[in-house]
């Protein structure tokens, strides 16, 4: 508690000349003191004002009671009940939850105030049908103030301008007895700093702004106060609850450090994500998350030292600082010298074990790839110890090795593609290798390409194989049989055709990638031709209707249209044309290679294309190798294929792994 000793009175400095209208109550509550006074002053409770001199305790066990100290007094009485709406409105203003409907008619009002300065009145216009305020109740309140200095003119005058803004109507008349007071109280915690004020009585002033600040200066109260609400609060001059005038800063303490990752370490919060027709495509989980070299896997945040509180006596409260952590990182990861962020070291799968974070350049998935993987996109090699099955992807920027079979799915790798139970793909499976060789058990019904060998230990079955450099089936019952084979340099088998005479074709000498490249314009002049006869034969019937009358707008629309697209579709053709007299030109400058060899026998039905050379194989032979000499395709003696020194075909996949 603090005061002034001459702006500011003790509460128990009560003037003698309030007696006739006051009176000090001692009571259990509030209440019962306010009904007290009712029957000793002889007025209605409602017409009562009062002020709580001593809060009343309870104690223990009726030790240490101690009674509520109240004044009571008469509550100044105002036509028309004016104080009665004030007090009304300001219950109600201060009941939470309580939201008061504005009045679509509301009377005028007004406003006496006393400072230093002098004697101000503020009046508002009425609302709607509401009354104006009258200069007899302004003088009226004066009168009740024992106000007799006012100035009549400039009240008549204020009063009809209802400006709203105050006006001053006299000077004040000095009565420290009757001037407002402030007590000062403070939490024990020092967070929190109460103003309760008494009003002023009579023509006594109410406190100004400058004379709070400095009680509250005096009092040791410096931080957290909040002078916009003071001055609102001393505007108002309702003084019937205690202000908090000044608040605390509670300390902020310090957030901990964190890591942010920014990868995807967690795999339990998998979203199913479903399509329009509420089916979830369960082969894209996208279970594994893949980096590059450089990209950033965890930036660590570092810890906040947080904010001391202050008190509002300007004491400082301590404040606890943030924890510090580090990142945790396993092998496949930099950390930055200041041991800030955490990068990649090479590509491959984010590993998160035990708080630890990982870059692991293989991914074993330790059954099948299916329902439980979904469709598997590695940037490093991946191992599969099972199968993988039908419908779904596995892609691998290094190499891929399958322990067991490939169905009807799609696998494309960077590296070698490896399969030791063979590629059994009922003519939808596709298996590609980018930039290695493809090496599996046996492909039956499967498409396979290869950037450089496809080596098959037991044979290929009615597939479509394409290898930038050979294909080879040397097994004991390795045999190439039924499909479209076709070798850069040369196609090496035990077997080749089978003795139903089974259409098998096999071209060499030219990249695979060349003759695909032929096949598809061959194919796309062809349709362009086709649409052109269809084209032309229109544009003929449309030119004879032209010579026998005159064509409609919308005929003569699609004569246009005819004309131009035969035009694009010709000139379509030349370029086609050109493109593949390039191609030719491009496999005649290739340097004489091809060969197609069998080491037991080769079948008829088998066609052989050694670059621009086809041989069709009506009889069987043994033992024989086809090679290009010139512009013929020459038989000579069977020539095993060249596996690097003391290697054997059935070792290959093993070696491999």
């Amino acid at each position: 508690m603090a005061g002034l000793k001459e702006l500011f009175l003790e509460f128990d400095d009560i003037d003698d000349d309030q007696n006739d209208d006051s009176v000090e109550v001692y009571a259990d509550s509030v209440k019962q003191a306010i009904q007290l006074a009712s029957h000793e002053l002889n007025a209605d409770v409602s017409m009562l004002d009062y002020e709580i001199i001593r809060k009343g305790t309870k104690g223990f066990l009726g030790f240490g009671r101690q009674p509520y100290r109240v004044v009571v007094r008469k509550a100044s009485i105002n036509s028309d009940h004016q104080d009665l709406d004030e007090l009304e409105a300001r219950l109600s203003a201060h009941v939470p939850g309580v939201v008061l409907e504005e009045k679509k008619h509301q009377d005028g009002t007004f406003k006496i105030r006393v400072t230093r300065s002098g004697i101000w009145l503020t009046v508002t216009t009425p609302k709607g049908k509401g009354r104006p305020v009258e200069p007899s109740i302004v003088n009226t309140r004066l009168y009740a103030m024992r106000i007799s200095n006012a100035d009549t003119a400039l009240i008549e005058k204020t009063v009809k301008n209802a400006s709203g803004e105050p006006a001053k109507i006299g000077d004040w008349t000095p009565n420290p007895d009757f001037d407002s007071r402030l007590k000062i109280e403070i939490s024990e915690d020092e967070m929190k700093a109460y103003l309760h004020f008494t009003p002023p009585r009579y023509y006594g002033r109410n406190l100004d702004l400058e004379e709070v600040m400095s009680a509250l200066k005096l009092s040791g109260v410096v931080f957290g106060i909040n002078e916009e609400k003071l001055k609102e609060y001393l505007e108002n001059m309702d003084y019937s609850y205690p202000l908090l005038g000044a608040e605390g800063q509670r300390p902020k303490n310090g957030r901990d450090a964190k890591i942010d990752y920014k990868v995807r370490i967690n795999k339990a919060n998998i979203k199913f994500e479903e399509d329009e027709s509420g089916k979830v495509d369960f082969r894209n989980l996208e279970l594994l998350e893949n980096v590059v070299v450089g990209q950033v896997l965890a930036v660590k945040i570092p810890p906040e030292k947080g904010t001391p509180g202050r008190t509002v006596t300007n004491k400082v409260i301590p404040v606890k600082p943030g924890r510090d952590i580090s990142i945790q990182f396993g092998k496949g990861t930099i950390l930055s010298q200041d041991k800030t962020e955490l990068t990649a070291e090479i590509n491959g799968q984010v590993v998160f074990k035990r708080n630890r974070i990982s870059v692991e350049p293989v991914y074993i998935i330790s059954g099948d790839v299916g329902l439980e993987t979904g469709n598997v996109n590695f940037l490093g090699s991946v191992i599969v110890s099972g199968n993988v099955l039908d419908n779904f992807v596995v892609k691998a920027a290094g190499n891929i090795e399958v322990k067991g079979t490939v169905q009807k799915a799609f696998i494309e790798a960077e590296g070698d593609i490896i399969v030791h139970q063979g590629i059994s793909g009922r003519d939808e499976a596709i298996v590609e290798s980018t930039g290695g060789s493809v090496y599996a058990k046996f492909i039956q019904n499967a498409k396979v390409i290869s950037e450089n060998n496809v080596i098959v230990p037991e044979g290929v079955l009615h597939a479509n194989v394409d290898a930038g450099e050979s294909i080879i089936s040397i097994g004991r019952r390795a045999r190439i049989v039924g499909g479209l084979i076709r070798a850069g340099s040369d196609v090496n088998a035990r077997f080749l055709g089978a003795d139903v005479a089974t259409k098998t074709s096999i071209f060499v000498g030219v990249n695979p990638k060349v003759l695909q490249q032929i096949s598809e314009l061959e194919k796309s002049k062809a349709e362009i031709v086709a649409e052109l006869e269809d084209v032309k034969k229109n544009i003929t019937t449309l030119a004879n209707q032209k010579k026998v009358s005159k064509l409609s707008a919308e005929k003569e629309a699609l004569l246009q249209d005819l004309e131009n697209r035969s035009e694009k579709g010709n000139l379509r053709i030349e370029e086609i044309k050109t493109e593949l007299e390039e191609l030719e030109t491009y496999i005649a400058m290739l340097d004489q290679k091809g060969k197609v060899c069998a080491e037991k026998k080769i079948f008829p039905g088998v066609d052989i294309n050694i670059r621009n050379q086809k041989f069709v194989v009506k009889d069987e032979y043994n033992y024989i190798k086809f090679s290009l000499e010139g512009d013929d395709i020459r038989l000579s003696e069977y020539e095993p294929p060249k596996l690097g020194e003391g290697q054997r075909i059935s070792t290959l996949v093993s070696r491999r792994r």
